[in-house]
């Protein structure tokens, strides 16, 4: 071998080098950690930001079953000219619908899981 041989064999050897090797490795793992966390940030983020607006969007809903069932309440008063009478009504069709439900509610849960799964 001559000089320039072992010139360019030393070059080569001085390109890899185990401790390279690991600082390579370690900012590899680290930017992988920090893919990771960016991740888990964004989905956490859009799970809270779902959360609220449901939350939103459920109490607006039982403001407007509240109202409904206060101008059914009158309506009927009206019709039946009673207001117990009137919110009596509006009562039992509640109780009638909350008896509905419990009846179907194994279907209805099992629906319920297959369309969150999808």
């Amino acid at each position: 071998m001559n000089t320039q041989e072992k010139s360019n064999k030393g070059k080569e050897e001085a390109k890899f080098s185990l401790s390279g090797s690991f600082q390579k490795t370690k900012e590899y793992l680290d930017t992988k950690l920090k893919i990771m966390q960016l991740k888990v940030t964004e989905r956490s983020s859009r799970l809270i930001a779902s959360l609220l607006v449901d939350v939103v969007k459920t109490i607006f809903a039982v403001f407007v079953v509240f109202f409904l069932s206060l101008a059914l309440g009158f309506y009927l008063s009206e019709v039946l000219d009673s207001f117990s009478l009137g919110f009596l009504a509006t009562g039992g069709i509640f109780v009638l619908l909350i008896g509905v439900i419990l009846l179907v509610e194994p279907k209805l849960e099992r629906f319920l899981m297959n369309q969150s799964i999808k």
